[in-house]
């Protein structure tokens, strides 16, 4: 009975949670991990069975060393229709995951900033021991890197949510890399363009 009764609350809590303020007040906090918590809190326990995980839930994914991660942002407009692109490698540039999203409206600048913070919290749910972020955009890079100082307050905001997110990996580092090299993600920030079609 008792057990019913956690089942029960677990319900009732994940429909006055606001993920939206876990996520931003808590960068390293993705959607999948609050899922994946209601999911095990509401388990059909009373039936001895628990829900089993989804092929993208963490406890499902593979354990990696090294992650090499491609990102883009694509704006159509500048401001305009934009999206976001990410390719995720093994240490031996095996695919691992790809994702394409779309962001609504937004400037190239903005793009690139949340493909990179999306490419970070999926790094994080990942838990590898070393993270290397590849972008075609250089002035993020720049940014990251503290050569350029962020004076766009939307840009502002961003970078410090970007910042928050990689003091939650063990090791990373930062690359700028050339549009030819970055071809993957470009297509998925496309497609995620394409998706809100």
């Amino acid at each position: 009975m008792e057990k019913i009764k956690l089942q029960a609350l677990s319900s009732l809590i994940s429909r006055y949670v606001d993920k939206k303020r876990l996520i931003r007040e808590n960068p390293h906090i993705t959607n999948e991990m609050i899922d994946i918590f209601f999911q095990k809190t509401s388990g059909d326990s009373e039936a001895g069975t628990s829900i089993a995980p989804s092929p993208h839930s963490l406890s499902a994914k593979k354990k990696f060393h090294t992650l090499i991660i491609h990102t883009d942002g694509a704006s159509r407009g500048n401001p305009g229709r934009a999206g976001a692109g990410i390719a995720i490698f093994d240490g031996n540039y095996h695919l691992v995951e790809e994702i394409g999203k779309f962001l609504g409206e937004a400037t190239n600048n903005v793009a690139e900033y949340e493909a990179m913070i999306l490419a970070a919290q999926k790094a994080v749910s990942y838990h590898p021991c070393k993270v290397v972020f590849k972008t075609d955009s250089e002035l993020l890079v720049r940014q990251v890197k503290g050569i350029y100082r962020v004076k766009n307050p939307t840009l502002i905001s961003l970078h410090k949510k970007l910042m928050t997110l990689f003091k939650t990996l063990p090791l990373w580092e930062i690359s700028h890399v050339p549009r030819e090299e970055n071809s993957l993600a470009d297509t998925l920030a496309n497609r995620g363009i394409d998706s809100a079609s």
